[in-house]
């Protein structure tokens, strides 16, 4: 009976996962999150999806970090092939996350982001506005505009094409046009991220909102 038990308990120590894994995929909907745990699942491995966690403006589109001493290359693998299933051919591998995210030794973190060039900015601020009002965009999915003289609006906000929507907590939706264009500074023309609001938008989010890229 001892021997049986001692079986049961190695075979059931060999079928775990040496490290769990947490995902940060802010862009992703509650379907894409479950297409992707599926592709996990495929591979019998389980994942949670970690929230409020801010994934690096420098990350790439998909990123795994780990702990510098981190050495199961098996499980490395078939998370990189849960990844490649759902279409990430192109995996960085960061130890130590270039001191941009840790995670201890059974732990690793899958990042998956949009393409550098989709990603907005955290902040833009009016243009065209009366009083002057800035909105935030967190890579969570969350958004706020102030105006710096009634309370804040906030809500959820996503992509679609070239327009971001934002639906507020109460369940309205706004919808605002985006593209990247560029803005005449004292440097010159400078690269620029521009929302604006479509014709027939009320309110608050009557404007146009801009982030110039000074870098």
């Amino acid at each position: 009976m001892k021997e049986l038990l001692l079986f049961i308990g190695i075979f059931v120590l060999a079928g775990c996962q040496s490290a769990r894994i947490h995902i940060v995929a802010p862009s992703f909907d509650k379907q894409q999150k479950q297409q992707l745990a599926q592709h996990f699942a495929d591979q019998n491995l389980k994942v949670n999806f970690a929230q409020g966690v801010l994934a690096p403006s420098e990350f790439n589109e998909a990123s795994i970090t780990m702990s510098p001493t981190f050495a199961d290359f098996k499980l490395l693998g078939l998370v990189k092939d849960a990844l490649r299933s759902a279409g990430y051919y192109k995996v960085d591998e960061l130890r130590f996350a270039q001191q941009q995210q840790f995670y201890y030794e059974g732990h690793i973190g899958v990042y998956l982001l949009l393409p550098k060039e989709q990603r907005l900015p955290l902040y833009v601020e009016s243009e065209d506005c009366t009083p002057y009002r800035t909105l935030m965009l967190t890579p969570e999915g969350r958004w706020q505009l102030d105006d710096f003289v009634s309370k804040p609006l906030a809500g959820t906000w996503r992509r679609q094409g070239d327009r971001v929507v934002l639906t507020s907590d109460s369940g309205v939706d706004t919808h605002l046009h985006y593209e990247r264009t560029t803005r005449i500074t004292y440097r010159g023309e400078r690269p620029a991220h521009v929302l604006k609001a479509l014709p027939g938008t009320q309110g608050a989010f009557k404007c146009t909102f801009v982030a110039i890229n000074m870098n």
